[in-house]
């Protein structure tokens, strides 16, 4: 057995020639490692981030001897949402990256924008379909490319080679991506937090995988479950799945409602904050990369006393809550400058008082309508509500009985992420900036909440699937009539830069009418009896 593994991704930098196709390079000492007396007749391949991202691209030259591969905290795609997360610059990794010699920076901050470029970027990494070994994806909670890795296991799962389409396995525990402090994959301590029962456990199912692929070894690896993952939060113990998605299917939905509460019923109030670029709100933990920036959970409870943020809470919980896949918040917004950024963190409040991060997302308001082209971008006028989502990575997490959900609800998260300077200016420019007031909308009217991926019954959080809805015409000049399984209780009319154009108005009669809108394209909201809600576009003759 030989497996090949380099701890240094760049260490021979003096030799190295640039544009170099990697996965040839991995290939040739592939090559330099079968001409040898002590080789036998197979190669494993394993190796970190950088290491993982070498171990596709090897996979896509098909060396003969290269037999099994286990990549962690990696993915071999390549795209816009690599580095841009709704829009924002994920800066302190950009700067990370520059300074372990990759020197891309000059390169990502001529594509700030998604465009060709980085469709054809993405479309030559991503490799699902040319996998033809076997292989074991391993990926942590609180690393920056689990979402990547959760989409391209699945992917394996179904694309790849026949012939290994039934040997793809996924180990996801709750670890960060390493490389800087001293907590990374199959480490008991992360961030603040220790988690005994996943020490090691992604060095041991490593080596059975090797044993069984390399050595022949009869230790019933080809019977282990498909995914493993870890529950954090709750019985901090590992889960299997043999399913290529462990998303739930269900959706909990919580209200952002009057005093900074998280409830099952819409409130009837607005809270503001003001953001000064000048004094963003700090980034403590999380999915980071950076030597200036800690990694994994770590208390928020800080960021309580700034006027920046604003937080929503449940009540302490009567009974465990748990989510599996991604969250997301759908909001509205409204400030007094053309752009702002609205940034979100998930925490776990703890009986003796730690709110410990769980994830996070920022989404630039800019490209509110979720699309990142320069002719997406669209500024806010002042005053003016509108509707945005922003998204929260995959997790898996379970809240305990006693503990409390919590949002931290803001403009920044530095240096995580680059600060919106707020002035509808160019982006990435230096400048002073503007302060913004800005206001998240929670009442009847305009609805905020948090959808969160799970079937949980109580806590008042009402379990429900997405809602499924048509409607005819299309286009349509005076009237539309719905047509859903689902009870509608209400619409909404937005348009296509997400500025909200009615209130939330009771669905009394079917057909609507919408002949008092101008000619265009626009958003047609509908929220069900249970708080869920779906868009559809439609034009308007």
């Amino acid at each position: 057995m030989r497996i090949v593994y380099d701890k240094n991704f760049y260490g021979s930098s003096g030799a190295a020639i640039p544009n170099t196709n990697r996965g040839e390079d991995a290939y040739d000492i592939c090559d330099w490692i079968v001409s040898q007396s002590w080789h036998k007749d197979r190669i494993g391949t394993w190796g970190p981030s950088a290491l993982g991202g070498v171990q596709y691209q090897l996979c896509v030259e098909d060396h003969p001897n290269h037999t099994c591969a286990v990549p962690l905290v990696a993915t071999g795609s390549q795209g816009y949402d690599s580095y841009f997360s709704g829009g924002v610059l994920e800066e302190a990794r950009l700067n990370q990256l520059d300074a372990l010699g990759y020197g891309i920076s000059t390169t990502i901050m001529a594509l700030v924008y998604d465009n060709i470029v980085w469709d054809i970027a993405e479309n030559n990494t991503w490799f699902p379909d040319d996998i033809q070994i076997p292989t074991l994806q391993i990926g942590g909670w609180y690393d920056h490319t689990i979402d990547q890795m959760i989409d391209f296991y699945s992917s394996s799962r179904n694309v790849a080679d026949l012939s290994v389409i039934d040997k793809q396995w996924l180990l996801v525990g709750p670890w960060v991506h390493g490389g800087i402090g001293p907590a990374h994959i199959g480490t008991a301590n992360q961030g603040e937090l220790t988690y005994p029962s996943a020490e090691f456990k992604s060095d041991s199912m490593a080596w059975e995988f090797f044993a069984y692929y390399l050595l022949d070894t009869p230790n019933g690896w080809n019977n282990t479950d498909y995914i493993t993952y870890f529950d954090m939060g709750g019985t901090d113990d590992w889960l299997t799945s043999n399913d290529d998605d462990i998303h739930a299917t269900g959706t909990n939905v919580l209200y952002l409602g009057q005093n900074n509460s998280l409830n099952s019923f819409t409130g009837i109030d607005s809270s503001s904050f003001v953001s000064d670029p000048n004094n963003p709100s700090p980034t403590l933990g999380g999915a980071t990369l950076s030597d200036l920036l800690d990694q994994g959970p770590y208390d928020q409870s800080s960021l309580d006393s700034r006027s920046d943020i604003v937080t929503f809470s449940t009540a302490t919980l009567t009974n465990d809550i748990t989510i599996t896949g991604r969250i997301q918040l759908d909001l509205y917004i409204s400030s007094d400058q053309p752009d702002c950024d609205i940034s979100i963190r998930l925490a776990d409040t703890y009986p003796d008082g730690r709110v410990m991060l769980i994830t996070d997302g920022i989404k630039r308001m800019r490209f509110r309508n979720n699309a990142y082209t320069v002719n997406d971008e669209v500024f806010m006028t002042p005053g003016v509500v509108y509707n945005v989502q922003v998204d929260l990575p995959f997790t898996r997490y379970t809240w305990k009985a006693g503990h409390q959900i919590k949002i931290y609800l803001g403009g920044n998260n530095a240096i995580r992420f680059n600060v919106n300077l707020q002035d509808g200016d160019t982006m990435y420019l230096p400048g002073p900036g503007n302060i913004a007031n800005i206001t998240v909308h929670h009442n009847t009217n305009y609805p905020s909440q948090i959808l969160l991926p799970g079937t949980n019954p109580t806590i008042g959080i009402v379990s429900h699937d997405r809602v499924h809805f048509n409607f005819f015409p299309n286009p349509a000049n005076e009237i539309l009539t719905l047509h859903s399984d689902h009870q509608i209780e209400s619409y909404q009319f937005i348009d296509l830069t997400g500025k909200v154009l009615s209130n939330v108005l009771p669905l009394i009669n079917n057909p609507i009418k919408v002949g008092y809108l101008e000619p265009g394209m626009y958003m047609l909201k509908v929220i069900t009896n249970e708080g869920n809600f779906a868009t559809k576009k439609f034009t308007k003759l």
